[in-house]
C-alpha cells in the first residue's frame, strides 16, 4: 500500500491525476487535478472518469483483467485446460485493477475534503456531486469486496490530503462491514436524492454538464442507488452474518417501490454510452485487437455458454457460427490436446459475435440494468424474501436481456445488424423458459448468468459463488500445486502485501485462492 500511496501523494503534489486523453472529454470536463479551480463537479468527473478502464469496455478491463480470468471463472468465455489457467494473465494485472480503485478511491477523498471545507450557505449547492461519486464508488467497491473480501476502505485515501506518510497504512475492514457501510448508506443517499426537487440553476447547469452517466437525471440516479443496494442486499441474504439484513432490505425495497424506485426498463439502464451527452468513448481499434488477436486466445466461445443458449434468441448476436456453420464453444471436458487440435483448425470453435461485441465501436459500459433487477426481483418473490409474481418478473428479465443485447447489436457499423425478432415472439420465448428447468431457482439464475455473460463478468462470476447456479465442470489444473481449482477469491496483489506489511501481517493467514467471501454458498 505504501507504494500506492506514494504515486498517489507524487500525483497529488504534482495536481496530476489521470486525464482522458481525448480532446472533446478534456476540453469538456477539464481534468480538476490541473485547475487551480478543484471544485465538486468536476472532481465527481474525475471520479468518473478514473474509473473508466474498468467501467467501459476497455482494453485493459476485458483482455488484462476479464476474459482470460474472470470469464474463465464464470464460464462465459472459453478457455483451454492448460497449466496456470487459473492464474489469469498474472499478478500484475491483477495489481492493476486493485490499483485502479484506489485512485478512484483517493479521487473521492478529496471531494470529501473540498466539500467539507466549503462555506455551510455552499454545501446544499453541491453536496448532490458527492452523492452521485457515493454511488459510483460503492459500485466498484462492492466488486474489489467480492474479488478479494476483506479490503482497506476507511481509513485509505486520505495521504493526498494529509501528507502524513508514517500514519497512512490503512488497516483491511471486513467484507461485512463494508457490506453493511454500503447498504445503509445508499438508503441514505437515495432519501436525500428524493428531497433534491429544486435544485438551483447553478447546481442544474453543472449536473448537466458533468454527468456524463445519467445526465444530470437524478430520478435515474436513485434508481441506480436503489438497484445496487438491492443487488447487494441478495448477495448477502442467503450466507453469512448479514442474512436478516439483506432480506429485509431485498423487501423494504420491493414491497415500498415509490419511496425505493428501482430500474424497471432498458431506457433506465445505468449505461455509459460510447457518445453519451456529448463525450466519445469509442473503443473499436482497442476491443478488435483484443478480441482478434493471439489468434483469438481471447474471443472463443464457451460450450456451456451456447449449450444454454441453444434456440434462445441471443445466440446469433452474441456468438459468430464457426466455418462450417454452427456453434461450437470450447468445452471443458476436452483435454488440452484435443482443445488444441481443434484450436489450430482455425475456424472449429465459434468467436464472439463480431456486430455486437469484437468490430463493435459503439460497445457501451454496462453498469446496471432493467433485466438484473428483474431477476433480482424473480428470485426474492420465489424465495419469498418479498410478495410478487416471481414467473412475471423472470419473464420481463429474459424479455429486457434480449431487447438490450438487440440494442447493442443495433448499433454495429461492421456489418449490418441482426433483425430482432418480433414483441411476441420474445414474450412466447420468455415463458416457455420459465418451465424449462427442474428448479425455477436454477431458471432464474441461469437466465441471469446469461444476461451477464460477457458484458458483466464480474457479476457472473459472483452470482456463481453466491448461488451454484449454473452447475459447472472444471478440470483440475494438476501442474499448478498453489492454485490447482478455481479460486474462491483472488489473493492480494504483491505490491500491497510488500507496501503495507503490518497491516497485510493481520490478514496473511486467510489470503489463499481457497478462503471463500463471507456471503458465498
Amino acid at each position: 500500500m505504501k507504494q500506492i500511496l506514494l504515486i498517489i501523494l507524487a500525483c497529488a503534489a504534482m495536481i496530476s491525476f489521470n486525464a482522458c486523453s481525448d480532446s472533446d472529454y478534456t476540453d469538456r470536463y477539464p481534468d480538476p487535478s490541473k485547475t487551480s479551480n478543484v471544485s465538486c463537479e468536476k472532481l465527481m468527473t474525475g471520479i468518473f472518469q478514473a474509473g473508466n478502464t474498468y467501467t467501459l469496455s476497455s482494453y485493459y478491463r476485458y483482455f488484462t483483467f476479464e476474459t482470460q480470468q474472470i470469464g474463465k471463472f464464470a464460464q462465459t468465455m472459453g478457455f483451454t485446460n492448460e497449466k496456470g489457467m487459473y492464474l489469469g494473465m498474472g499478478e500484475s494485472y491483477n495489481n492493476d485493477r486493485w490499483k485502479n480503485f484506489y485512485n478512484v478511491l483517493t479521487q473521492y477523498r478529496l471531494l470529501e475534503y473540498t466539500y467539507n471545507n466549503l462555506p455551510e450557505d455552499e454545501k446544499s449547492d453541491y453536496e448532490v456531486f458527492v452523492l452521485l461519486s457515493t454511488i459510483y464508488l460503492y459500485d466498484h467497491l462492492q466488486q474489489i469486496v467480492d474479488l478479494w473480501g476483506n479490503v482497506p476502505f476507511s481509513e485509505a485515501g486520505y495521504l493526498a490530503i494529509t501528507g502524513d506518510v508514517a500514519n497512512s497504512y490503512p488497516s483491511y475492514e471486513t467484507a461485512e462491514s463494508i457490506y453493511e457501510t454500503m447498504l445503509d448508506e445508499l438508503q441514505n443517499i437515495n432519501t436525500k436524492l428524493a428531497s433534491m426537487t429544486n435544485l438551483s440553476t447553478l447546481t442544474s447547469t453543472y449536473l448537466t454538464t458533468q454527468d456524463y452517466i445519467n445526465g444530470g437525471d437524478l430520478s435515474l440516479w436513485r434508481k441506480y442507488a436503489n438497484s445496487l443496494r438491492l443487488r447487494m442486499a441478495l448477495r448477502v441474504s442467503e450466507n453469512g452474518s448479514l442474512t436478516s439484513k439483506g432480506k429485509s432490505v431485498i423487501n423494504e425495497i420491493l414491497s415500498d417501490p415509490s419511496t425505493y424506485p428501482v430500474i424497471e426498463n432498458n431506457n433506465e439502464n445505468t449505461i455509459i454510452q460510447t457518445a453519451g451527452y456529448g463525450i466519445d468513448f469509442k473503443v473499436l481499434d482497442e476491443i478488435r485487437e483484443g478480441f482478434e488477436s493471439w489468434a483469438g486466445q481471447c474471443n472463443r466461445a464457451s460450450a456451456t455458454m451456447v449449450t444454454n443458449l441453444t434456440g434462445d434468441p441471443r445466440l446469433d448476436i452474441i456468438y459468430d457460427k464457426n466455418g462450417s456453420g454452427q456453434y461450437i464453444g470450447m468445452n471443458t471436458t476436452e483435454t488440452e490436446a484435443e482443445q488444441t487440435i481443434n484450436f489450430n483448425k482455425g475456424d472449429y470453435y465459434s468467436a464472439v459475435d463480431t456486430a455486437t461485441f469484437s468490430r463493435n465501436e459503439e460497445m457501451p459500459g454496462v453498469i446496471m440494468t432493467a433485466a438484473e433487477v428483474d431477476f433480482i426481483k424473480a428470485e426474492a418473490f420465489q424465495k419469498g424474501y418479498a410478495s410478487g409474481d416471481a414467473k412475471a418478473a423472470f419473464e420481463a428479465g429474459v424479455k429486457h436481456s434480449i431487447e438490450l443485447y438487440y440494442e447493442i447489436n443495433a448499433t454495429a457499423t461492421y456489418r449490418t445488424p441482426t433483425t430482432a425478432p418480433s414483441n411476441t415472439e420474445i414474450a412466447a420465448f420468455a415463458a416457455s423458459k420459465w418451465d424449462a428447468y427442474p428448479s425455477k431457482e436454477i431458471a432464474i439464475g441461469t437466465q441471469k448468468w446469461l444476461h451477464f455473460s460477457l458484458l458483466q463478468m464480474v457479476q457472473a462470476w459472483s452470482d456463481i459463488r453466491r448461488t451454484g447456479i449454473p452447475a459447472l465442470f472444471f478440470q483440475v489444473d494438476n501442474a499448478t500445486a498453489d492454485c490447482p481449482n478455481v479460486p474462491d477469491r483472488l489473493r492480494y496483489p504483491t505490491d500491497e502485501k510488500n507496501s503495507n506489511p503490518i497491516k497485510y501481517a493481520e490478514v496473511q493467514a486467510n489470503d489463499t485462492y481457497y478462503n471463500k467471501l463471507f456471503w458465498a454458498k
